[in-house]
């Protein structure tokens, strides 16, 4: 991230904007998109980072691309971002405002970890369970890493809770390296 403090403060500013003229949710919906766009299309990066682009030319490309496909405020928010030299932190500022967005929605985002694919049914009630224990939505990754050996670790708000056969293991191991052998 190029000046997190940037992008702080300009998605805290677009999330007060959008709540305050009630589009939250579209200019969230929106902007996803727009990131998604952005990060799959180098040049269209390379156009809106050049300095030789005149300004003019930056917005009326964006009008033509995303113009009646994306929430006006949010066009509007991408039009300030070029007027005040800050579209190089388009991207930065979309993943802060997700964050942003997802708390101000009560999400929390989670992740697990399996030696092996985690079943649906395993993946619904461990959503619930976590749920259960923050009183929020969780959206849960998965992701399967065979060096687990078994059992799973679950990350979620700073917070690991780690029950894997390998950190059981190691646990095991130190508390015998720890221990005179008579």
């Amino acid at each position: 991230m190029r000046d997190r403090r940037v992008a702080v403060r300009y998605a805290g500013a677009l999330l007060a904007s959008a709540k305050q003229a009630g589009v939250l949710d579209g200019v969230a919906d929106s902007f996803a998109a727009v990131v998604e766009v952005v990060a799959a299309n180098r040049d269209l990066v390379t156009f809106l980072d050049s300095p030789q682009v005149a300004e003019q030319e930056k917005k009326d490309l964006l009008k033509n691309v995303f113009g009646g496909k994306i929430e006006d405020l949010l066009l509007t928010f991408f039009y300030l971002l070029i007027d005040k030299n800050r579209i190089e932190n388009l991207k930065d500022i979309g993943e802060v405002f997700a964050g942003l967005y997802e708390k101000e929605q009560g999400v929390l985002r989670a992740r697990v970890i399996t030696a092996v694919p985690l079943a649906d049914d395993l993946a619904a009630g461990l959503t619930a369970k976590l749920a259960a224990m923050t009183g929020k939505k969780i959206l849960l990754k998965k992701k399967v890493d065979p060096r687990v050996l078994g059992g799973a670790c679950v990350t979620m708000d700073g917070r690991i809770m780690d029950g894997t056969i390998s950190s059981n293991l190691d646990r095991l191991r130190k508390q015998l390296e720890k221990t005179p052998v008579r």
